[in-house]
């Protein structure tokens, strides 16, 4: 960690990508994506321990959830297949996934947000929080500039905040045991290639001690 101070509880806001019951759920139809790996890997009992000591550092938590309106206007458009991304190449509105007021689309218990906390949930028919949202409003009335990351999928939520982050100028710092490879040596290569070029990869015990150091 030689390049990196500890990173700051009082400049930080902990970002919880795709951690909504559609996927990381057992009973979500979105389950067979990601959810064996959550579960076998250790994944989500490390972001629960991440986020219990966020809390009690006083970070502000974002919940970015990737949803849709009922009957999935926002992925309408196809200009004969060459519109794609993956809420179409994963069929998300022929399974009827992630719609906004219904279960799917709900943060999963075991990581609700608290409100009595600054703990907000976006809901966002894009996987890059940056765009079609609230996010950097949020950043910006929050007063953070260091972007803890977590949650689902790799090379899409975590990948795309990382890249939009460093682009304007917000400190990254990326958990490599609190995040999936879903493309399998793709995804590892992007956690240890990719990612510090656009900010810090942690493991979570390494960021729990820096942040229970200032508590």
């Amino acid at each position: 960690m030689s390049d990196f101070t500890a990173l700051p509880a009082n400049d930080t806001v902990l970002v919880l990508t795709h951690l909504q019951n559609e996927f990381a759920h057992p009973d979500g139809k979105g389950a067979s994506i990601v959810y064996k790996f959550l579960q076998e890997s250790g994944s989500l009992e490390r972001i629960k321990r991440v986020l219990d000591v966020c809390r009690k550092a006083g970070i502000p938590v974002i919940f970015h959830n990737e949803t849709f309106r009922p009957g999935h206007p926002e992925l309408r458009s196809s200009r004969g297949g060459y519109v794609r991304g993956t809420g179409r190449v994963l069929g998300l509105a022929r399974d009827g996934m992630a719609v906004r007021g219904q279960w799917g689309a709900e943060v999963i218990d075991d990581l609700a947000p608290d409100p009595n906390r600054d703990e907000f949930v976006l809901h966002n028919a894009k996987v890059d929080p940056f765009t079609c949202s609230e996010f950097e409003v949020l950043l910006r009335n929050l007063n953070r500039n260091i972007i803890l990351v977590a949650g689902l999928a790799c090379n899409f939520g975590i990948e795309m905040t990382a890249r939009s982050g460093n682009e304007r100028d917000y400190g990254i710092c990326v958990l490599s045991d609190c995040i999936d490879r879903f493309l399998g040596e793709y995804s590892e290569k992007t956690v240890t290639e990719l990612l510090p070029l656009y900010g810090r990869v942690a493991t979570s015990d390494e960021i729990i001690k820096e942040l229970e150091g200032q508590l």
